[in-house]
């Protein structure tokens, strides 16, 4: 294939266009800027007859890096990976975590590599560097007959371990996975693994952990623990120096540690003690993208066949032999993809810590806004996904066949945590009404009472002034004493009115007649001080007072629920990723029913999402077994699960998942007083 170079100057043109995160190669087109502009790359020729692909050549040895839309189409690539062959050339593919999730079969070829994305640009040139040097060492290797086939299978194998390293996110796992390769490709009868632990990039300022060890012929269990940073033992000299170091054997060394190389000693005791000799060993640092050393692999004895068991003083006599040049440079290679891979886990690691912070610090935005709910969306998230694991467990029933994996597990956690943010759109006031009659209305209509009271004293006085000064002007019987009676009369009734009101008030269901004397009491009226007629109850006082159920008015419970399309605008800014893409959408389906009855679409029962159909169960347990709602009680659980079962049999709640619900008792955890989420 003939391709002509593109002007840097179009690229960068390109490249301005493209989302940038600083320190990170986001695109193919960021990629091709950086091998462009990078020093580091100078050694190399370098190609780009568009965005989709780039060629790296070097000594006669090539890289073909493609970009997502080019080798995700079968058609597209057939000419490259045809091209592409265990020696001289390597197709390298690069996408996201998510783009390799589905990896053609075809591409799984040890000459066909991933490069995951995002990556730190300083990361790249040792990515490519380390191509280059496998496709050097296996070149070299051809040159000698005899060992041709032995080299090529051990470059293959080299680069399936870069690929499997860089598919691995789990931290644990990946460490495992390591030391395990190391062992394997260098033929070591065992090994350890060690990482680094310091607040700044100087090695001396921190600790070394011992993470796992791994052994073909015994069984061991040790404990992690640590050792400080000095050249007192060999890993310490490996991490301070940076270097590998080589001890062909522990047994041979001198008793004094100045006469030795590194100033290795070894101590047996541990040996005597498991009845194990360490004889050869490996010591192989580990580097970030900033070369600074981030662990140690530590391997033992190297054996003439990798499948026998040292567990007798014969079979070490005879198996063991020291570490060559060739394990020590296929042991670097497996280190500096390890170093690079366990980089991207850390940078993913803190990327979900992050992520979950975020999340979390929300669900604390949401509870401080509404502290009626303190702990409710904890709640809600441990019963839907404690619902997801037992649909996940079942074997009969219409969800047998339904299983959730750890992604979308996830992924209902996310949906569940945040599935009441959009809260922080609707007023405060509104999400925290205790009462029919906010606060400061209940003051107000209280002091206009009291207002109505005094009139009625000020009516009196005067009409008993009057009376003194002119008491022909007053029909006979009229006297003091009537007057004082009927102000007592009024003042009783205005009383019963406040009373009743304030009876009104409370959440509960309006008793009968109720929204008739509210009415009556709202068409009584009096003076103001200004001789001006008022009436006792204000429209939006009477309009609160008469909600039959509940405190909310109609259009205040419209606000409420409002909150589920505040939270699926939320939710759908944020950039999920495919695996993760469906947390707004089940967010936002919660207060669906499968009669059509719910908000906020009224969602017929096919566009309610199985996710959705459980947080439905979780939310309403919840929201009616809650001890901290001020506004009402705890409902016990026995008559929590009858409502629910009400709504079952109206056709409005999953029944399967209802029957799943109660027979694992989900929700035994979140009753638990000592109950806490784990995030």
């Amino acid at each position: 294939m003939t391709t002509t170079p593109r002007p840097l100057d179009a690229l960068n043109d390109e490249l301005e266009q493209q989302p940038a995160t600083v320190g990170q190669i986001t695109s193919q087109v960021e990629l091709i800027a950086t091998l462009l502009t990078d020093e580091n790359f100078r050694a190399f020729a370098i190609n780009s007859p568009n965005d989709e692909v780039v060629i790296i050549s070097r000594d006669g040895l090539k890289q073909i890096i493609l970009a997502p839309t080019l080798w995700q189409s079968l058609e597209r690539r057939l000419p490259y990976v045809a091209e592409a062959n265990q020696a001289t050339t390597c197709v390298v593919c690069t996408g996201t975590h998510e783009d390799f999730a589905e990896f053609p079969v075809d591409l799984r070829r040890p000459d066909i590599q991933q490069l995951g994305l995002p990556l730190y640009s300083k990361t790249l040139y040792p990515i490519v560097q380390n191509i280059y040097n496998m496709q050097t060492l296996l070149a070299h290797a051809r040159a000698t007959a005899e060992e041709v086939q032995e080299a090529n299978q051990a470059v293959k194998y080299v680069m399936s371990i870069s690929r499997e390293l860089n598919g691995e996110r789990d931290i644990p796992r990946l460490l495992d996975l390591i030391l395990f390769k190391a062992r394997e490709i260098s033929s070591a009868d065992a090994g350890s693994i060690y990482t680094v632990d310091s607040p700044t990039n100087n090695v001396r300022d921190g600790s070394i952990q011992f993470r796992l060890t791994q052994n073909h012929s015994i069984k061991q269990n040790l404990s992690k623990f640590s050792l400080p940073v000095n050249e007192g033992s060999i890993v310490g000299s490996a991490c301070i120096k940076a270097v590998t170091i080589n001890i062909p054997d522990l047994y041979k060394l001198n008793e004094n540690p100045q006469e030795n190389p590194f100033g290795a000693r070894h101590d047996r005791t541990w040996d005597q003690r498991i009845g194990y000799q360490s004889h050869s060993m490996l010591t192989v640092p580990m580097f970030d993208i900033s070369h600074n050393v981030i662990g140690v692999i530590q391997l033992i004895n190297r054996k003439k066949d990798r499948q026998a068991k040292l567990n007798t003083a014969d079979s070490f006599e005879e198996q063991v032999v020291p570490f060559d040049e060739i394990d020590q440079e296929m042991a670097e290679i497996v280190a500096q993809q390890a170093g690079i891979a366990l980089e991207n886990a850390n940078m993913h690691q803190n990327i979900q810590e992050l992520f979950d912070g975020l999340v979390n610090a929300s669900v604390t935005a949401i509870e401080q806004r509404d502290p009626t709910t303190s702990g409710h969306s904890h709640r809600v998230a441990a019963l839907t996904v404690g619902l997801a694991e037992v649909v996940n467990r079942c074997d009969i029933g219409l969800y047998r066949a339904k299983h959730f994996n750890a992604d979308q597990i996830q992924e209902i956690r996310y949906a569940s945590l945040l599935h009441d943010f959009g809260k922080l759109g609707v007023r405060e006031n509104v999400l925290t009404k205790a009462k029919k009659l906010y606060p400061g209305e209940l003051e107000r209509l209280m002091m206009r009472f009291e207002l109505i009271q005094a009139s009625l004293e000020v009516e009196y006085l005067r009409k008993v002034i009057e009376y003194v000064q002119s008491p022909d002007h007053f029909p006979m019987g009229a006297n003091p004493y009537t007057f004082e009676y009927e102000k007592n009369q009024k003042i009783a009734e205005l009383d019963e009115h406040m009373r009743f009101i304030l009876k009104a008030n409370e959440p509960t269901v309006l008793e009968q007649g109720g929204f008739e004397k509210l009415k009556d009491i709202a068409n009584l009226s009096y003076r103001n001080i200004r001789n001006e007629r008022h009436p006792y109850l204000l429209s939006d006082e009477l309009k609160a007072l008469s909600v039959s159920r509940g405190s909310l008015t109609r259009e205040e419970f419209a606000e409420i629920q409002s909150h589920v399309v505040h939270t699926y605008e939320f939710l759908r800014q944020i950039p999920w990723g495919k695996k993760l893409a469906n947390v707004p959408q089940i967010a936002a389906k919660h207060h669906e029913k499968l009669d059509g009855s719910g908000y906020p679409t009224a969602a017929q029962v096919d566009e309610i999402p199985t996710q959705s159909r459980m947080m439905t169960i979780a939310d309403i347990f919840d929201a009616l077994t809650a001890a901290d709602r001020p506004y009402k009680k705890a409902v016990p659980v026995d008559r929590a699960l009858d409502i629910i079962e009400m709504e079952v049999k109206g056709g409005k709640i999953d029944q399967e998942l209802f029957r799943l619900f109660c027979e694992g008792k989900v929700y035994e955890p979140v009753l638990d007083p000592n109950f806490k989420f784990k995030t």
